[in-house]
This record gives structure tokens, C-alpha cells and sequence, in this order.
């Protein structure tokens, strides 16, 4: 798909309610696992802060190289040298270890191969590079999609279990009462992995031995493809969804994965979700909506979802139109064209509103901008798919009509780093 118009390349904006969910972040969820960042000091910075604020920084280190280190042709020396001293200084042999670099590196062509045949060989534990470069970003492969691929890469197995399933590229697990674990139950499938749950190294590299995955954030698509390709994983991409259609149809791709005969009754959690939706409908009323794709990975759908459901969505902040979201999009165009639709990155967000708006802010970014009190209080989906997903998000909507909060608490709560 062609790139809209409305999302053309220009200086980014990136508003004090965006991150989350860094690289330091999602690599951590890697158990027994070590980061060495090998980068400029300015570079390390959002990274070292954010894995404060997350309890992580003992299992973080940075080697900080100057113009020296690099016209001096010593940079790939230094990599080795400085993964010796930090090993020799640790108290405790970590499992794996993730050498991250930044935009630096993509220009100096170093031997990534050569570097982690030298470790490998030397010590027992597994090394993988990982890439803090933000010019990739628009790529088809931006940081966040390199980084599932370089952490699934250390799974081990060759997708055996045919009672085991792996749930990929969501960074918190599902709440226990999600129907899908009882769908699954139905299939057949007696255990359902999560890289968060994953205690040790060892349980973690077991995830190879899964039969099948979910997909449900397009982030680890490609990590998928490849677990398809070396540990012969079969799976299914179903990001998360909040459209009673579309999460009808995503079951029944499930279904045809695991067990094509199976026939499963989802009357109860349906006449759930409408209950909820209309519940929470009576409440909000025509009270304005914003989406901000900081909550959801499918902001177009979402719309489309609550104005199909009676809701007032004034506007949409995404970043881009995603393959997944084009047929949304174009919904949205047709049958809502006094949605607005604006980029959250284009410089102008700088200029934000002057005043407080009396608006349902789904995501901090729409909330910052929007500079609204009535804040869902999601980011990246977490906890989030199917009826539940949708039930959830009728509760979230309807508290946060009742009982406005400052984006600022939320914020600071939730551990965001600028």
C-alpha cells in the first residue's frame, strides 16, 4: 500500500505520553537474560532511565564509545574487550546476553557474525545482537520487529507439542478470564505460553516445542515466520480486535489451526460483550471519543468498532495505515467522513489544543494532545483480545467518564520515560 498521504515523512513529534515499551523494556522479558548497549552516552539515556523506572537496571549495562573508538578502527575490539569485563565483573553468568548497538553501527558495516562466533565459542551462554536504530523506523523491519525476531531465534525445539500454544508479541499476558484460554481448553490445547511467564532461560527456550502460536501485535509477525521456519510453529496473526465481526472470524481461524471439526458455542460471551457495550453506552452517551494508536494497534478499527456501536468518535491518531488496517481505514473514509484523521507524529502536534477538551481519550497520546481528563488508562493492548478484550474496554471507557483523572498521575504511574 501506497504511503496516504496524510502520514507523509516529515520531523517527527513524540509527545511526553509515548513509550512504554523500549527496547530495553521488551528485550527484559527475555529471562536470566543481560544487556550490554554499546553506544554514545546521549544514545543511552531514554534506555538506562526507562529500565530504572522498570527495576531493571541491574541487569543493564552501557559501554559508551566516543569518535575516538570509531575513526580509530577499534570499535569491533572494543565490543569483545568490553563484553570480557562485564562478564568478569557480574556475580552471576547470565543465560543469554543482548549486545545492542545504535544507528552508529548501520553506518560502519561491523561483523556482527564474526563478533558473536568469538563470544559463542568462548562462553556458554547465548549472544544475540540487537539494534537500537530508530532510522529504521517506516522499514519493514523497524526496531521493535528486529527485536522479537533476534529474542524468539533463542527458542529451542521443533514444535512437537501439538498440546501447546504460544500467544507472541503482546508484553502482558491475557487476564486468567479470557475466554480465549477456555476456546483453546475446547481444542484441545492443555497449555498456553506467555514470554512473561516464562520463569527461566530454559522454559523460555521451550517455547520452540509449541506446536502453534497466536500472533496478537503485529511486532512479532515476523519473529512467527521464522519460529514457522526453524522450529516448524505453525500460526496465526489475529491482532487484537475490539470489533465483534472481526474477533468472530479471527475464532474461527483458530479453530480451523487447531481442530477444523470442532464446534464451540460463543452465545454467553457475545451476549456479554453487548450487554457491556450497551451498558456502557446508556453512560457515555454522545460524549466525544479520541483514539490514540499509543492504546491499540488497530486505532481505525477500533473507530469503525464504536461507531458501529453508537459511540461518538471525533478523531484518530495513528502513525500510519497498516496493511491490517487498510479496510478499516477506507470504512472510515466512506461511512465516517467527519472523523478527523491526523498524524501523531507531523511536527504541528507541538501546537496542542489551548484549551482542556471534554473528550474520552483512548491512549495517552490522544490524551496529551487532546489535553483531556477522561483517559483510558491502555497502552499496546496489555491484558487485551476477543469479548473479554471488548468488556474490559466498555468498563475502562465508562470509569473513566465517571472518574477523570490527570494524564500526568497516569503517567508517572505507569513508569513512562521522556
Amino acid at each position: 500500500m501506497k504511503k496516504n498521504k496524510l502520514f507523509n515523512d516529515t520531523v517527527h513529534y513524540c509527545s511526553p505520553a509515548h513509550g512504554g515499551w523500549g527496547v530495553v523494556r521488551v528485550a527484559m522479558l527475555v529471562p536470566e537474560s543481560y544487556q550490554l548497549f554499546v553506544c554514545p552516552s546521549a544514545c543511552g539515556r531514554h534506555g538506562a532511565l526507562g529500565a530504572i523506572e522498570h527495576g531493571n537496571k541491574e541487569r543493564l549495562s552501557y559501554l559508551y564509545i566516543d569518535e575516538a573508538d570509531i575513526v580509530s578502527g577499534s570499535y569491533e575490539d572494543l565490543i569483545l574487550e568490553g563484553v570480557d569485563a562485564l562478564l568478569e565483573a557480574l556475580e552471576e553468568m547470565p543465560k543469554a546476553m543482548f549486545i545492542f548497538v545504535s544507528c552508529l553501527d548501520d553506518l560502519l558495516g561491523t561483523d556482527h557474525v564474526a563478533i558473536l562466533d568469538v563470544l559463542n565459542k568462548k562462553y556458554p551462554i547465548k549472544f544475540q545482537v540487537g539494534h537500537m536504530n530508530p532510522i529504521t523506523n517506516g522499514s519493514k523491519t523497524p526496531p521493535p520487529v528486529t527485536l522479537q525476531r533476534k529474542m524468539y531465534e533463542l527458542v529451542e525445539g521443533n514444535g512437537e507439542k501439538a498440546e501447546t500454544l504460544n500467544l507472541l508479541g503482546n508484553f502482558v499476558p491475557l487476564e486468567e478470564n479470557n475466554e480465549l484460554f477456555d476456546v483453546l481448553s475446547q481444542l484441545g490445547i492443555k497449555e498456553t505460553k506467555h514470554i512473561s511467564e516464562q520463569k527461566t532461560f530454559k522454559a523460555f527456550e521451550e517455547m520452540g516445542e509449541s506446536k502453534y502460536s497466536l500472533v496478537l501485535r503485529p511486532e512479532a509477525k515476523v519473529a512467527a515466520e521464522d519460529m514457522k521456519r526453524h522450529n516448524t510453529i505453525n500460526y496465526r496473526f489475529l491482532p487484537v480486535s475490539y470489533d465483534m465481526e472481526v474477533i468472530e472470524e479471527q475464532y474461527k481461524e483458530i479453530i480451523e489451526m487447531i481442530n477444523q471439526d470442532m464446534t464451540i458455542d460463543f452465545t454467553r460471551v457475545q451476549e456479554e460483550a453487548k450487554a457491556c457495550i450497551e451498558k456502557a453506552k446508556e453512560v457515555i452517551g454522545d460524549f466525544p471519543i479520541v483514539i490514540g494508536n499509543s492504546a491499540v494497534c488497530r486505532p481505525f478499527n477500533l473507530a469503525k468498532a464504536l461507531i458501529s456501536y453508537g459511540f461518538n468518535v471525533q478523531k484518530v491518531y495513528a502513525d500510519d495505515v497498516a496493511s491490517f488496517e487498510k479496510a478499516s481505514f477506507e470504512w472510515l473514509q466512506e461511512n465516517a467522513p467527519q472523523v478527523e484523521i491526523i498524524s501523531a507524529l507531523n511536527h504541528n502536534r507541538i501546537n496542542r489544543v489551548e484549551e482542556e477538551q471534554d473528550c474520552i481519550a483512548i491512549g495517552y497520546n490522544a490524551a496529551y494532545i487532546e489535553k483531556s481528563k477522561h483517559v483510558v488508562d491502555l497502552i499496546q493492548d496489555e491484558h487485551m483480545f476477543g469479548y473479554k478484550g471488548i468488556v474490559k474496554l466498555m468498563d475502562m471507557m465508562t470509569k473513566c467518564y465517571l472518574e477523570p483523572i490527570a494524564l500526568k498521575e497516569i503517567i508517572e504511574k505507569y513508569g513512562l520515560v521522556v
